[in-house]
């Protein structure tokens, strides 16, 4: 009976069993440590790049101007993301630690771009601008094969945001604003499957209820890791 008690008591998530014994004729006594709940910082993590995204590709197709750029971005974009990252640090969920500091930081660089240029002090101009969204359309793209361990719409979102990117700074070199408003609306289309994300992300984390599908993994990890969401 203290055998099956201990292994339903390992499930993952539930609580950690540790087994002590004083010596060999007397009985093992086990103790059970109940592991405090945590919230998940991704669902912070997909707000911010929802809004920011949203906020700036408007503005990119001349629905709005800049000025919103720089506050949402900083903000929702920079460090709400970066938060989410830092926090993913404690959970021990390297994937989204290391996504959402490098898109966090990424926010945070943007709007610096547009105070610069509109104070004159460090100004960010020429192929630099563009130069670094493609460092990060390369880092997304990246991001995009452990993503695919997880579920179809993590890596499908990261895959809208390099195309994205990538299109519009290459729009830029190529002095095609057909190509950077493809773009746009390619990071538009990354938001909205965020969004996706984030409805199922709340509705299991809230309502212990799975509301959309996610899809399978399109890779299947190693360690047979399954993705609790999907």
């Amino acid at each position: 009976m203290c055998t099956i008690l201990a292994d339903r008591l390992r499930a993952p998530g539930r609580a950690s069993v540790h087994t002590d014994q004083m010596d060999a004729a007397s009985p093992s006594i086990t103790r059970v440590t109940a592991e405090p709940r945590r919230a998940d910082p991704g669902l912070i993590g997909l707000l911010g790049f929802v809004i920011a995204t949203l906020t700036a590709q408007l503005a990119h197709l001349g629905v709005q101007n800049e000025s919103a750029v720089f506050w949402v971005g900083a903000v929702f974009g920079g460090v709400v993301q970066v938060t989410a990252g830092m926090l993913s640090y404690f959970v021990g969920d390297d994937f989204h630690f290391v996504v959402y500091n490098a898109f966090g930081w990424y926010w945070i660089c943007m709007p610096g771009f547009l105070l610069g240029g509109e104070l004159g002090f460090f100004e960010v101009s020429g192929p630099a601008r563009p130069l670094f969204s493609m460092m990060f359309a390369v880092l997304a793209l990246g991001f995009m094969f452990a993503g695919a361990t997880h579920n179809s719409a993590l890596p499908l979102t990261l895959l809208c945001v390099a195309a994205g990117l990538a299109l519009e700074s290459v729009g830029y070199f190529a002095a095609s604003p057909l190509l950077g408003v493809v773009g746009a609306w390619l990071l538009l289309g990354a938001s909205a499957l965020a969004f996706y994300l984030l409805i199922e992300k709340f509705a299991w984390r809230t309502m212990g209820r799975h509301v959309v599908p996610l899809g399978p993994a399109w890779i299947a990890p190693r360690d047979g890791h399954r993705d609790p969401e999907s």
